[in-house]
């Protein structure tokens, strides 16, 4: 039987709502599923869940003016590469997001 903290595509974090976390666990799959590195998708789910936990907008009213304000926070003392990272890996959650006609109102 498989432990499930072994399954490293999938979130657990109790902070994300259930039906934020059942959307980024679908994201998590689909990367997994592309046969992207384990060490890539555990940082993707870091980020995400970190994002998905501290801004407090219910993602059924997400905007970008949101997003920017969590970016802005978070980015005080990290360096231009890590930030570089972080806007990658929204950037493609939120695309997968709205190709997928998810939760995200631009």
């Amino acid at each position: 039987m498989t432990n499930h903290t072994s399954k490293y595509w999938i979130s657990t974090h109790e902070a994300i709502p259930i039906q934020t976390r059942m959307i980024l666990n679908e994201y998590l799959l689909s990367l997994k599923l592309a046969n992207k590195a384990e060490t890539t998708i555990s940082k993707y789910r870091s980020i995400l869940e970190r994002f998905c936990s501290e801004c407090l907008v219910p993602l059924s009213s997400l905007t970008s003016k949101d997003v920017l304000k969590w970016v802005n926070k978070f980015s005080i003392g990290k360096k231009e590469s890590t930030m570089i990272i972080i806007l990658s890996i929204l950037s493609s959650f939120f695309k997968s997001c709205l190709a997928e006609d998810l939760w995200i109102v631009w």
